[in-house]
């Protein structure tokens, strides 16, 4: 963090005698004023629209302080993180995607106890700090919400004569009508959905909704595998894989244009990729129809939902903590949230009025409550012991995906490898 020197200009008027007349000018006075702090806030491009009104509106009620912004690269979270805990990079304030990324970086000692300041208010925050603290320290802030829902265009089901999805449909209503959908048109390849991509963590979804979420667990490692080889025959059966496509800047944007082309049937996302649909349907001219669903459930099963709770940290070592923590309660909290909103992002504290903005803004999806949080989030601040789990998980799933081992195999190997983090 810095300090910055604030100054302002007086224009005054002065009079001034010239050849025995009096003549009044204008003369410019500069006035220095107090140093303020400047916090140096950092957060994904991803939060960049967000961050910038909420920057703007603070500043402006609140002229004894400014702040930096500072965009991570998606690929460079842990280097930056490194940087700022070997203090090659000052910071203050720190936005992450998930939970359970903070959570890593609080065990490096590099997020300041947020206990003098703040106390959960309801359940709903305390499930936050659950799995992280058990002495009461907290060490983050939910900032907003994403629930992860199926985006469907409109316009390529209607083509098709495929109807639309429905509540309580099921992962086979969805392998069914991927399977319908895939095809051509206008001489080119049409999807039905994404492939579950060997970098992605897609493929968990199926087991997600299930409850599954501990790969330490072996119920919950059973039903990962179940979503493993299902994910394997679908990719295989009922669905192409998407071809590939080179990342430009630090945006993954691939699928965006696919869908506004009318190309893609399906796929996954929260709230956030409204505004980047939208981006993409104007930079196109393309006017499809796309709305959204809640994720399949299995038959006869309780669905869970499945939730990305990004959070706002306080960096160990800002020497501002008073002026980082009021920036972050505006961030998080009842003005925070209507500034979200009217940006078509879902906030975590939805409050009535919130709530009201939100829903009653224009360019979002006609079924947009579904993004909403309807209970409690399970499990969202996670430690260094189970985000190990879940990439090994992912590695070993992903070459498995690929063609390139068994199932048998793939999961023997990634028990052996969640005994050896055990006992580390």
């Amino acid at each position: 963090m810095n300090l910055k020197l604030g100054s302002f200009v007086l224009a005054a008027t002065v009079a001034l005698s010239v050849n025995g007349c009096w003549q009044k000018t204008e003369q410019t006075v500069e006035v220095e004023a107090e140093m303020v702090p400047v916090l140096d806030v950092y957060a994904g491009k991803n939060e960049e629209k967000n961050l910038k009104l909420l920057v703007q509106a603070y500043e402006k009620e609140n002229q004894d302080v400014s702040i930096e912004l500072h965009w991570i690269p998606d690929s460079e979270y842990s280097q930056q993180m490194m940087r700022i805990k070997n203090g090659e990079s000052e910071a203050d304030c720190i936005f992450f995607p998930e939970a359970g990324e903070a959570a890593i970086w609080k065990n490096k000692k590099i997020l300041k106890n947020l206990s003098p300041w703040y106390e959960t208010k309801n359940q709903v925050n305390a499930s936050l700090y659950g799995d992280v603290e058990k002495d009461g320290a907290l060490y983050m802030i939910p900032y907003r919400v994403g629930k992860i829902c199926v985006y469907y265009n409109k316009t390529l089901f209607d083509s098709r004569g495929v109807e639309y999805p429905q509540e309580n449909w099921t992962w086979e209503d969805y392998r069914e009508k991927a399977g319908i959908l895939t095809g051509w048109g206008n001489n080119k390849k049409v999807y039905g959905a994404l492939g579950f991509e060997n970098s992605s963590s897609w493929w968990m979804l199926p087991a997600r909704t299930r409850g599954a979420f501990d790969p330490f667990k072996e119920e919950d490692l059973k039903m990962f595998r179940e979503s493993a080889e299902w994910c394997h025959a679908f990719i295989s059966e009922s669905a192409e894989k998407t071809p590939y496509m080179s990342r430009t800047d630090d945006d993954w944007s691939g699928y965006h244009i696919l869908f506004a082309e009318g190309r893609l049937g399906m796929y996954f996302g929260e709230d956030g990729e409204v505004n980047t649909i939208n981006q993409e349907l104007r930079k196109k001219g393309m006017n499809i129809e796309y709305d959204v669903m809640e994720l399949p459930s299995w038959e006869g099963t309780e669905k869970a939902d499945v939730y990305n709770t990004a959070v706002v940290a306080m960096a160990e070592a800002t020497k501002y903590p008073e002026e980082t923590y009021r920036f972050m309660k505006f961030c998080t909290g009842e003005e925070g949230g209507k500034i979200l909103a009217k940006n078509r992002t879902v906030p975590f504290l939805q409050s009535p009025e919130v709530l009201k903005i939100y829903l009653s803004g224009t360019q979002i999806p006609e079924h947009a409550e579904y993004f909403l949080m309807d209970q409690a989030p399970r499990g969202l601040a996670v430690g260094t012991l189970h985000n190990g789990g879940i990439e090994v998980m992912r590695r070993e799933v992903s070459m498995y995906l690929l063609g390139e081992q068994e199932l048998e195999y793939t999961f023997k190997t990634i028990e052996e490898e969640l005994a050896k983090l055990r006992v580390r």
